[in-house]
């Protein structure tokens, strides 16, 4: 016997958890123009579902997602690029949250190397 409504709930529950995940790894949730700014870095995590820094900017601490692991390490950053206490500028896409201190890097830059995540979104 099939239970209809059970079936019914778990494919709303699976639209709606796609639907969420899609609208964090695009780009609907960030502002339209770059960004740029300068800041120490914290923390540095390579672990799923991205890459990604703490980084303390004027006194805040701002959450920096970057590319997809394949995008990160084709951008040449990986383990031992930088460490924590470096000097790293972020240019990338904020959140429209203002009250969210969240940025999606398209490029790093640290001690003179930058590493493009999205080559494709940095104007000429």
């Amino acid at each position: 016997m099939i239970n209809y409504p059970l079936v019914l709930a778990g494919v709303f529950a699976s639209g709606f958890l796609a639907t969420t995940a899609a609208s964090h790894h695009g780009w609907s949730w960030a502002e339209g123009e770059l960004s740029e700014m300068t800041g120490t870095i914290q923390e540095i995590s390579f672990a799923p579902p991205h890459p990604s820094l703490v980084v303390e900017v004027d006194g805040q601490t701002w959450q920096v997602d970057l590319g997809n692991p394949n995008q990160t390490q084709r951008s040449g950053f990986a383990q031992g690029s930088a460490v924590a206490g470096d000097e790293v500028t972020i240019l990338g896409n904020r959140s429209l949250e203002e009250s969210e201190n969240l940025i999606k890097a398209v490029r790093i830059t640290i001690d003179g190397q930058s590493y493009d995540m999205y080559p494709e979104r940095i104007g000429g």
